[in-house]
């Protein structure tokens, strides 16, 4: 069962949208958002169950922390999100997963990006500098057995990293689109421009475990068929209908089994949670 060895992999590709390759013919990016639904002191975290047959199981929690710090003489947001395996798996595949952006504190267009992980005894290591100004990413990179390499990327007014696109994404004015308009964007992902997008499915109320009745918007995000999943759009995110924007939960099939991801804790949040409809 390839979940039960990764996780917290695999929720981070979920929350962070790491998608494959979709068609967007006839749409434009758009990049011009404003940050509003985030701030320094924000910190999501989330439980990672895995299913098969009718056994669900806890397997890992990710994190999600933003600060405000200094990069080259500019104020940069901080994004940092990481990934745990629960001690009980580790004797078997220990997962450690970390994920930093540092961003426009108004734009969050990334300006660094560094991706640490550590799976089983296999390390991926890779670091981005974005040149904005002649839209050019420099790219370091070393994995386990492999010697360092470097390279030099194109890339376009509106690309993102697998981080900064979670927080564009809460930015988006949902209001513009009707249930069932797809939303385009572009993201550097192992050194290649990988084309992305979600569809926007409407309003719904859910339930989540320790928290209460939310309002929330409700999209779909399309899966290209492979090792893990099932091609398609079954995978479903919910986020608050408010000013914050959080996702509450993922739910997703996967070849073998399903995998669905909960809040357990949200701390420094930006705006009132004007979505939460009943605390029961």
């Amino acid at each position: 069962m390839y979940l039960s060895i990764k996780p917290v992999t695999l929720v981070l590709m979920i929350l962070l949208q790491v998608l494959l390759p979709a068609n967007t013919s006839g749409q434009t990016e758009k990049c011009n958002i404003i940050n509003r639904a985030c701030a320094p002191g924000e910190s999501l975290s989330y439980i990672v169950s895995y299913n098969v047959f009718i056994f669900w199981t806890d397997v890992g929690v990710v994190n999600f922390t933003v600060s405000e710090t200094e990069k080259d003489k500019h104020k940069r947001l901080h994004l940092h999100g990481t990934g745990l395996s629960f001690p009980t798996w580790n004797w078997f595949f220990k997962v450690e997963d970390s994920y930093e952006s540092w961003t426009d504190p108004v734009t969050l267009k990334p300006y660094e990006f560094k991706r640490d992980v550590y799976e089983g005894g296999y390390e991926i290591d890779i670091h981005y500098n974005f040149n904005r100004e002649q839209n050019i990413a420099y790219s370091i990179s070393s994995k386990t057995n492999k010697a360092e390499w470097k390279d030099t990327i194109k890339i376009s007014e509106c690309t993102y990293d697998v981080l900064s696109i979670l927080y564009y994404t809460r930015n988006i004015d949902y209001s513009t689109y009707n249930p069932g308009d797809t939303i385009p964007v572009t993201i550097l992902l192992d050194n290649e421009l990988t084309s992305i997008y979600f569809r926007y499915l409407g309003k719904e109320n859910i339930r989540v475990h320790g928290f209460g009745k939310f309002r929330c918007i409700k999209f779909s995000v399309y899966l290209v068929e492979g090792t893990l999943f099932e091609g398609g759009e079954d995978m479903e995110v919910w986020v608050t209908d408010d000013d914050n924007r959080i996702p509450l939960k993922i739910n997703s099939p996967i070849l073998v089994g399903s995998v669905k991801a909960r809040i357990i804790s949200m701390k420094g949040i930006k705006h009132s949670l004007n979505s939460r409809i009943s605390k029961k």
